[in-house]
């Protein structure tokens, strides 16, 4: 009989969701749509040609050439000349510039006659990746000019470009990354943003699914059991494992997205991970049994999920609070064992605390069940 009403349950699921074209959108290609979308805006993996103005106030040939440097850069283009610093400083704050670059008065006759100048730079630091680039960029031309700078003034004295150099940079300094080799940003945002954007998916489309479900209880007197919910659960734990695991192949093998562990390991992690976002969606509407208040709930869990995920701030620095907002999160525990999967390949050993940590969320069924059970007997 068990077996029964899952086989029905499960059927009963998919001819709702193929009649409801919402459902049907939800489950179906909004999702795939969703993570294009977000692949597109992250396409360009690095900051390139970031408008930056100037405020050149020696208007000498030293002055111009440092003016060039900074215009060549992969990641800078200088788009605006200003008169003073007033001008630039407010275009950056209406984002018309990324940075402003101050070339004081006197630069070359301070520079010729070996004295100290400053290139001074503004930028905003508000848009972090944005501006950790910039500062990069920004560091590594101003050294580039002042070694340019003294290794010409020490060839009048060393005729020799080697020996004139090592005087000139005697300490140099090689910075190799170990991961991310080609730095780019998207390979370890979009991932974090694809499954805040699942997990939001499923634990709506749960309380869709499980509204429904009470609905049809409550009109026809009909007795809930366990297979119902379990085939229900079953249809869109497939659906939507196999949405994630299309997206990481797309990722990390039509794109060819460096991975160091195998997308098969994480498979079982995958599948744990929407059966805890199921329930937690379960968890949300029996709280209320009310469809606009569970949404309204769900959504305003999962719509900040992102900034709590450690990706772009270190989760170790967060407040206490937030540190239990995340790990109330399964997405966030899917996410530590994924980047030491992927990026690491740390092995499963260091994917087995976040997986057991995701599959106790499950422990949360029979409070669901006991709720809802509690539910339909009184309103029968």
């Amino acid at each position: 009989m068990r077996t029964s009403r899952f086989s029905q349950a499960l059927k009963s699921e998919i001819s709702v969701v193929r009649q409801d074209r919402w459902m049907f959108a939800f489950v179906f290609w909004l999702p795939p749509l969703l993570a294009l979308f977000l692949l597109l805006i992250f396409s360009a993996g690095q900051p390139t040609n970031l408008p930056i103005g100037v405020v050149d106030l020696d208007h000498s040939g030293l002055s111009r050439k440092a003016t060039r440097y900074f215009d060549a850069s992969p990641v800078m283009n200088v788009t605006r000349h200003y008169s003073s610093i007033a001008e630039g400083k407010a275009d950056i704050s209406t984002a018309g510039i990324y940075a402003l670059v101050v070339i004081p008065s006197g630069f070359s006759r301070d520079v010729l006659r070996g004295e100290a100048s400053t290139i001074t730079a503004f930028y905003n630091a508000q848009y972090l990746l944005i501006a950790k680039a910039m500062r990069a960029a920004l560091i590594q031309i101003e050294a580039t000019l002042a070694v340019e700078v003294d290794v010409g003034r020490t060839l009048v004295f060393k005729p020799i470009m080697e020996a004139a150099i090592a005087t000139a940079l005697p300490l140099r300094t090689q910075m190799t990354p170990l991961y991310n080799l080609n730095m780019n940003y998207a390979v370890f945002l979009v991932p974090a943003l694809l499954m805040a954007l699942f997990q939001l998916l499923v634990i709506c489309m749960t309380i869709l699914s499980f509204a429904k479900m009470v609905k049809a209880c409550e009109g026809s007197q009909q007795k809930y059991e366990f297979g119902q919910l379990a085939g229900r659960f079953f249809f869109y734990t497939g659906v939507f494992s196999v949405h994630i695991l299309f997206t990481l192949f797309v990722l990390y093998g039509l794109l060819g997205w460096p991975v160091q562990g195998s997308l098969a390991g994480l498979l079982p992690l995958i599948i744990v991970f929407v059966v805890a976002c199921q329930v937690l969606g379960a968890l949300f509407h029996v709280a209320t049994f009310n469809l606009e208040l569970s949404l309204s709930a769900a959504s305003a869990f999962c719509g900040p999920a992102f900034a709590f995920f450690g990706v772009t701030f270190p989760a170790s620095d967060m407040s206490h609070i937030a540190q239990i907002i995340r790990h109330l999160m399964p997405a966030s525990h899917y996410l530590d064992a994924f980047y030491n999967h992927i990026s690491y390949n740390a092995g499963i050993y260091y994917s087995l605390k976040p997986g057991l940590i995701i599959l106790a969320f499950a422990a949360l069924a029979p409070l669901v069940i006991y709720r809802l059970k509690s539910h339909l007997r009184r309103a029968g």
